[in-house]
């Protein structure tokens, strides 16, 4: 039996509602909400997507305390 090497895998950047940049494999549904900003492409590639991303100024939501 040969077994041959698979396809890489692909990959697509979300962002969230925050506007914060997520890595996910392009195979699966993306979360409802976090639209595709890149992709599909190679894992490498969608890395230097993010770097290359401007950062969200706002900061995540403080946990409040009880």
């Amino acid at each position: 039996m040969t077994v041959r090497p698979s396809a890489p895998r692909l990959f697509v950047v979300l962002v969230n509602p925050l506007g914060r940049h997520s890595l996910w494999p392009a195979d699966l549904d993306a979360p409802v909400g976090w639209p595709v900003a890149y992709g599909p492409a190679a894992r490498a590639r969608c890395l230097v997507f993010i770097d290359q991303a401007p950062v969200c100024p706002h900061p995540a939501p403080a946990a409040r305390a009880a």
